[in-house]
């Protein structure tokens, strides 16, 4: 009888086991999260005032002639290199990135971060 009992309560005790390691599990998530949230959005002021201002700045006409002789040579030298002319595109679409799109991508993923707090946070 007394085996009997053992047996069942095994089961029981390693479900409390994995309660509690799940729950110390997302209460260590928690404090990551509260984290992240505390310190990202300085960050991202800190990189978001220097890049609106480069936004704003407009080329003069030597600057963009100069940009575009570098885009335009950085893609020649890929396709010299016997690169595929549509993988050498995007190779260049990712290297010579937009202010715009830089600020674009960083808000995005600040967004993302701060919805994935939030649906942890309401568990």
């Amino acid at each position: 009888m007394e085996e009997e009992r053992k047996e069942v309560e095994l089961p029981e005790t390693e479900k409390k086991r994995e309660m509690m390691r799940h729950s110390e599990d997302v209460e260590e998530l928690r404090e990551v999260l509260k984290t992240v949230r505390e310190e990202v959005p300085g960050l991202l002021k800190d990189i978001v005032g220097p890049l609106k201002e480069l936004m704003g700045t407009s080329l003069t006409e030597e600057q963009a002639k100069e940009r575009a002789r570098a885009i335009a040579t950085f893609y020649r030298e890929l396709v010299a290199a016997g690169m595929k002319e549509d993988v050498a595109i995007e190779l260049v679409k990712n290297q010579f990135i937009s202010p715009a799109e830089l600020i674009k991508n960083l808000l995005g993923q600040a967004g993302r971060i701060r919805r994935e707090e939030e649906k942890v946070l309401e568990k």
